[in-house]
Parts: C-alpha cells; sequence; structure tokens
C-alpha cells in the first residue's frame, strides 16, 4: 500500500508541476540565433546590412501537436516595437537547416510571403498574424529538433536581412518535473 500512495503522491505532484500530458498538445516556440533571441541581422550567417529586428508578438508562435500546424504571430519594424528593416520585405520563408547549429543553413521548406494569410511585407510594420503552417510529419520532426528557422530578405539582403530559429520553450512544468524525480529518488535511497 505504502508504494501506491508514493505512486499516486508523485502522480499528483507531476500533474500540479505541468508535466506533459495527452490534453498537453499546444507548444509555444521562441525566436533565437547565433547572436541572441529574435529576428536579427546578426543572426544570419553571412554579411547582412542594416539594423532591423523583429521577434514574436501576441499569443506567439505555437504548435498544435494533434493538427500538425505551426501558428506564427512575429513582426519586424518600429511601428511593431522593433527596428525597420533596409526596405520592405521581398521574400520570407521557413528554411530547414542541417542540424540545430544557429550557423547552420538549409533549404526552403514553406513560403510565408505573397498569399499567405497574415503576412504584411512592410519594413516598418511587417510581420505574420496568426498565420497557420501544415507541417508534414518530417517537419515535425525537424521542428523539435531545432532545424526550423524564419528567414527574412530584403532588396538590399537579398540572401536574408533578420533571421532566427524556432526553439522549443520548455513548459513550465519540466523543470519541476525534474526537481521531484531528484526528490524521489532520494527519498528511496534514504528508505
Amino acid at each position: 500500500m505504502t508504494n501506491f500512495r508514493n505512486i499516486l503522491g508523485c502522480a499528483a505532484i507531476l500533474a500540479a508541476a505541468g508535466a506533459p500530458s495527452a490534453l498537453a498538445d499546444i507548444i509555444l516556440f521562441d525566436i533565437i540565433g547565433r547572436s541572441g533571441p529574435g529576428l536579427r541581422v546578426d543572426n544570419e550567417n553571412h554579411v547582412a546590412s542594416g539594423t532591423g529586428s523583429g521577434g514574436e508578438v501576441g499569443p506567439g508562435i505555437s504548435f498544435d501537436t494533434i493538427t500538425k500546424v505551426l501558428i506564427i504571430n512575429a513582426a519586424w519594424g518600429s511601428a511593431n516595437g522593433f527596428t525597420d528593416l533596409t526596405g520592405n520585405v521581398t521574400i520570407a520563408h521557413i528554411h530547414q537547416a542541417a542540424n540545430a547549429l544557429f550557423t547552420s543553413n538549409g533549404p526552403v521548406i514553406v513560403d510565408l510571403d505573397g498569399a499567405t494569410p497574415g503576412f504584411n511585407n512592410s519594413a516598418t510594420s511587417g510581420g505574420w498574424t496568426n498565420t497557420q503552417v501544415l507541417l508534414n510529419a518530417s517537419q515535425e520532426a525537424a521542428l523539435f529538433n531545432g532545424f526550423l528557422y524564419l528567414n527574412i530578405h530584403t532588396v538590399v539582403n537579398r540572401p536574408g536581412e533578420i533571421r532566427g530559429n524556432l526553439v522549443a520553450i520548455p513548459t513550465p512544468g519540466a523543470a519541476a518535473l525534474l526537481g521531484v524525480a531528484g526528490l524521489v529518488a532520494m527519498r528511496r535511497r534514504r528508505a
């Protein structure tokens, strides 16, 4: 009976700590690069000019593990609280790098410009508002492995002006989960 109570107690603690469950199907993402957080010129892996910047806005970036839809709310430009690009966006993409290093480049897997719902190409107030992208299984795996990055291109910076990798945000319960596991292990050693 003691073991059963311990199991129930641990389960209750893990549930309260926000441990992942079958119901937890929305994963949040940050934009991060080799030079820091957000969409930045110095996150590009080539020499880019300008001082443009951007990042998540509103509800940010999320992925639904049930529907396989990535929702992007990110922006750039002074009207959105960032700095302006050198000109309007000519093209914007999600690329898939060969690995999770911020210095790795890769091919375009999704175009996020032109007729993309929620896209605004303005240099001063551009971005994506609730832009939805359906990912296949391979792209989902790449997303969770940190291989996907956003790249925004302008006339002045054709290879890309600002860039940032999509990196999953650990759930608040993840640290607590590790702490609880350590406490359980310590308790078992003492018993």
